[in-house]
This record gives C-alpha cells, sequence and structure tokens, in this order.
C-alpha cells in the first residue's frame, strides 16, 4: 500500500473533508452529528472515517432560515 492513504473514489477522509469545508475536527463531528450523515470505514484501514463527498457538498450549501 502506498505511503499515504488514498479515499476510494466519491469519498473524502474526515481530514480532507475538515480541509474543503475549512472546519475544525470538533466542529465537522458535531455537523456529522447533527446532519445524521453516514460515516463509512474503509477495509483497507479500518482506523480511517469517511464521507461521501456528496454529503460534504452538501454542507457547503448555505441553508434558509
Amino acid at each position: 500500500m502506498e505511503a499515504t492513504y488514498q479515499a476510494p473514489e466519491g469519498f473524502l477522509t474526515m481530514a480532507q473533508a475538515q480541509n474543503a469545508l475549512g472546519v475544525s475536527k470538533a466542529t465537522l463531528q458535531r455537523l456529522v452529528r447533527d446532519t445524521r450523515f453516514t460515516v463509512y470505514r474503509d477495509y483497507r484501514d479500518r482506523r480511517v472515517r469517511l464521507l461521501r463527498v456528496e454529503d460534504v457538498a452538501r454542507l457547503k450549501t448555505p441553508i434558509p432560515e
């Protein structure tokens, strides 16, 4: 396996999602919990938590008040 982890196509690691959204780890964990997105694990490395790209994109979209 490569020295750096490569997420499967269509998924982002939690760290990649943090960078994409510009939020902290704690904030991302709260957003995921509050929105009830499914968090996935990769069988190649069970320590890695993954989010679907579509779910991260939805978090970037403003919501009406």
